[in-house]
């Protein structure tokens, strides 16, 4: 991160309905929160934000309790099933969870795999509407398999004042890499520095974070 000129990151591993990943459960989340502070400790030109990417269940509520989530920088709401589910209850889920306290950023808002998925059923509009009025953002998903949302719908939710945030969605370290390609498609979608959340200094950024 910091070869690429970065200030911050924000560790956001999987919550634990998803297994397959290993999902974190609310004890392990813990124990790595007070691992960052410790090496927040340490550092004097870097931030490691603690986050999570916390799993939206059926009902739009989600899997880990407020208890937990308090006490994160960044709690990133995605679906990781269900994705057959029709327009109107995909929509509501996604709303549902917009609606939490501490929810400040929906991941790869559509579930789109390139040539592997398409998106699932969902109105964006509804979507975008709730988020510009929960202050809650978009993830542009800079994943090579992803880049959701596109450029066309990035565009969609600023017009109607919604701010993106760019995820690299990394597994490994060279994937952090991939914040290039979240970029470009924040470009075609004529995105500016003020529509994208982690343009921010960290400072600015945990500001923001912190109000909602």
């Amino acid at each position: 991160a910091r070869l690429l000129g970065l200030e911050y990151i924000a560790i956001c591993d999987h919550s634990k309905s998803l297994g397959i990943a290993r999902g974190l459960d609310e004890g392990r989340l813990r124990e790595q929160i007070g691992e960052i502070d410790k090496i927040n400790e340490r550092l004097d030109d870097f931030v490691v934000l603690k986050g999570v990417e916390c799993d939206i269940k059926a009902d739009g509520s989600l899997d880990l309790p407020n208890a937990v989530l308090k006490d994160l920088d960044l709690v990133v709401g995605s679906v990781h099933s269900g994705f057959k589910s029709d327009e109107e209850k995909m929509t509501e889920r996604n709303i549902t969870a917009m609606h939490n306290d501490y929810i400040r950023a929906i991941g790869h808002p559509t579930g789109r795999l390139i040539q592997k998925r398409q998106p699932y059923a969902i109105n964006l509009e509804r979507v975008f509407e709730a988020a510009a009025s929960q202050r809650v953002m978009m993830e542009i998903n800079a994943f090579p398999d992803r880049l959701d949302l596109d450029d066309v719908n990035s565009r969609a939710a600023m017009e109607r004042g919604v701010v993106m945030s760019i995820g690299t969605d990394a597994h490994s370290p060279s994937q952090i890499e991939f914040l290039l390609l979240g970029v470009s498609v924040a470009r075609r979608g004529w995105l500016t520095a003020k529509d994208v959340a982690n343009t921010l200094s960290a400072k600015d950024l945990l500001r923001r974070l912190r109000r909602g």
